[in-house]
């Protein structure tokens, strides 16, 4: 949800003095009438519920900006939008519960806790009439491509649609082997490591691909960082990123269930992936 457009003072084609009308009557939903007035910061809150519920109703529509001018009442698109706030929640749901079905945490705490514990409560807590705009949850454990800006249920569909995607790739590996690499990272991986798993994981898979060793086993000792300086060597990041999302593409090709949706996901970390790559490379000097 990409919020009104203050500038403008218009969402989805609709003018403020159109959006009005709705927010005044979400107020009253939301006070059962009972209060003539509202706090400044609940009175923003419902305004951008209206704007976050009206470009939901537009979100699959690339016309949506005319939305206003094809005769659709901002009440209308408010609703309409409400209907597929609920309907995308649903599905998270069904995304979330698909998910944990045999979910494996490698052992790492951030992990689990954001994926057992606190996902959960997003499904307890959402508000998708008067806060569908908040997805209330830090989400500790990073996926490793969040893509454009996203809040409420729009945040959390994605969040999910990326971590399944990449509890497909940990899949392809032995636990031990993940286990073993991240310990290997920090001791104490268990409770300290932050970042996302699938960082080292396709760092060192790429180093053996390069290595021509066991991509299974995540071993990539000082031989094959060497063999990576070389095949870096001279590269600028732009040169460098362009190979690694070629290796990238190549190895998530060969992968039991991984597709071309998952080829292209994982091609968006080519350049930060790079950038890891070059600084191993760097190690083995």
């Amino acid at each position: 949800m990409r919020g009104i457009d203050m500038e403008n003072e218009r969402t989805a084609g609709y003018e403020l003095e159109e959006l009005l009308p709705v927010a005044a009557w979400l107020t009253d939903k939301y006070t059962s009438k009972e209060s003539s007035s509202v706090t400044y910061e609940t009175a923003a809150a419902l305004m951008e519920a209206v704007c976050y519920c009206i470009q939901e109703c537009f979100s699959q529509n690339t016309n949506g900006i005319l939305s206003a001018e094809k005769g659709i009442h901002a009440r209308q698109a408010y609703e309409k939008g409400y209907l597929n706030v609920l309907e995308k929640a649903g599905k998270a749901k069904e995304l979330y519960e698909k998910l944990i079905v045999d979910f494996e945490d490698y052992g790492c705490l951030n992990y689990r806790e954001t994926i057992i514990k606190g996902l959960p409560a997003f499904f307890m807590k959402y508000d998708a009439r008067f806060r569908p705009q908040d997805h209330i949850l830090t989400l500790d454990y990073p996926d490793l491509v969040p893509g454009e800006p996203l809040s409420g249920v729009d945040r959390i569909y994605s969040y999910l649609l990326h971590i399944t995607m990449e509890k497909k790739l940990l899949e392809q590996f032995p636990r031990q082997a993940v286990c073993g690499l991240l310990e290997s990272l920090q001791p104490d991986y268990k409770n300290l490591y932050m970042d996302n798993i699938c960082y080292p994981v396709l760092l060192h898979a790429l180093i053996c691909m390069i290595g021509d060793c066991p991509i299974r086993e995540l071993q990539a000792g000082r031989e094959e960082k060497k063999l990576l300086r070389i095949y870096l060597e001279g590269d600028s990041l732009d040169k460098a990123a362009e190979k690694v999302r070629a290796l990238l593409g190549m190895l998530v090709s060969q992968m039991e269930g991984m597709g071309q949706e998952e080829q292209d996901y994982f091609a968006g970390i080519g350049r930060e992936l790079a950038v890891r790559m070059m600084q191993a490379a760097k190690s083995a000097e």
